[in-house]
This record gives structure tokens, sequence and C-alpha cells, in this order.
């Protein structure tokens, strides 16, 4: 009986008699995998240029990556910061759909103030709870609270580079922003249901007999405009807004 050799080609193990392995020296395929293991053995290495350039190059996208990633803690708290107020908007106009499309628009009324995390399925994992007087040096940063004594939703700001209040056109440095629940009203045209300033592009006046105070919505609003990042932030919740009517 011929003995046999074992061994393990591509993973898979192969049981060979040693007269296969003799007809098999002489194939292609395993002349071509003994010149390709030549060809490894002779390539020994990077070249000293080679060395350096590609040291260069390291160097290069090292500090390309270092000064583009630099910033991104400041923008991720804004991205985040700019999420959840997407979200808390998004709430609130839920909430005030539902009393007007089951009738009961004083529940609608009644949000004035309320605290918009109520609002929410769950809070985001960085809203601390309601506070009537917090020491602010004593808690971190980048945190939500409820002011109950303002009725405000306030946020702590971490990375304050960019961040502004914006009073009678000038930027104040700032490390929060606040926002309330608003409930806004308006006068509509008793005739025609519109709003009193629809009704009058056409020139002519609604007397005040015809006109009558009705719910224009229940707005998430900044209680002062503020600028992140050079963007007027305060407008990006503006249109994430929706105002509706009956």
């Amino acid at each position: 009986m011929s003995s046999s050799i074992g061994f393990r080609l591509d993973g898979d193990e192969c049981l060979i008699t040693k007269e296969q392995t003799s007809n098999l020296r002489n194939q292609p395929i395993i002349r071509f995998r003994h010149r390709k293991l030549l060809n490894l053995q002779k390539a020994g290495g990077f070249s000293l240029f080679e060395l350096v350039v590609f040291i260069i190059l390291v160097a290069i996208i090292y500090a390309t990556a270092a000064n583009r990633f630099a910033d991104f803690p400041g923008q991720a708290e804004r991205a985040n910061f700019m999420a959840i107020t997407t979200q808390l908007q998004t709430a609130v106009n839920l909430e005030m759909m539902i009393g007007l499309g089951t009738g009961r628009i004083r529940s609608a009324e009644k949000m004035d103030g309320v605290n918009p995390m109520d609002l929410m399925l769950q809070p985001p994992s960085n809203y601390i709870g309601v506070f009537d007087l917090i020491d602010r040096q004593r808690i971190q940063r980048r945190v939500w609270y409820f002011d109950r004594s303002r009725q405000e939703l306030v946020y702590l700001v971490n990375d304050t580079t960019g961040v502004y209040l914006v009073s009678d056109g000038i930027d104040v440095p700032t490390d929060e922003i606040r926002f309330r629940i608003m409930v806004e009203y308006g006068e509509e045209d008793i005739r025609s249901g519109l709003p009193v300033e629809i009704a009058e592009n056409d020139g002519s006046v609604v007397a005040p007999e015809n006109r009558r105070t009705r719910l224009r919505g229940v707005l998430l609003r900044p209680v002062f405009p503020y600028k992140w990042g050079g963007a007027n932030a305060g407008n990006l919740v503006a249109e994430a807004t929706n105002e509706f009517t009956d």
C-alpha cells in the first residue's frame, strides 16, 4: 500500500499519495504558486525613500484630521441640542393637535408655561428634573432642567464658543438658553373665518364688531433670541414650528 501525505490547502485538508505528489509537481498551478512564493520572498520591504514618504503622508493626514475633529465636541453638542428642541416642538404640536382635534380648545390654552419635557414619551438622558432654585455652579453642564418659578425650560451650554443671546440687536455671550411654551392668539373675521390680516388684504377693513379672538397656536419659543455657531439657531426652532388653525 502506498504511503500518503496530508497537507492543508486554502483551509481544506487534503490527503494524496506520493505518486500523486510527483504528478502534481509538473502542474502549472503548482509552478505558479512556487514562483509567487519566491517573488514574495524577494520583496524584502519598503525602501528608505518609500518609508520617508509614508511617514510624511501619515503626519499630514493626522494634522488635518486633528484640526478637523477638534471642533466636533462643540458641533456634537449643538446637534444634540437642536435635535432635542425639534423633538420638544413636535411634542407640543402633537399635544395641541389632540386638543383641537377632540374639541378641547381649553386644554390647549392651558398649555402656557407647561414643562415641555412632560409632553415627551421619554425625556432625554441629560434632563435632570424640575427645580425652584438651583445652584448652577454646582451642577454639570450640557443638561436640561425646568425652572418652575419662571415656567421656563433651561439648557446649560458646555462649550459656549459662538453662543449668544440677541438683545436689541447686540450679541451677548451666554451659557444658558431658555424656552417657554407660549399660547398665541389672534383676531379673525367672523364673517369669513379668516385671520383679520388676511381678510384685509384686499384693502377692506374688518369692523370691531366683526372680529373675535381665536387661538392661533401653541409654540415652544426661546425666551430670548439666540445664536449658536454664527447661525441664528432661534430661526431653526421656528422652522420646526407649525401653527394650526381650526
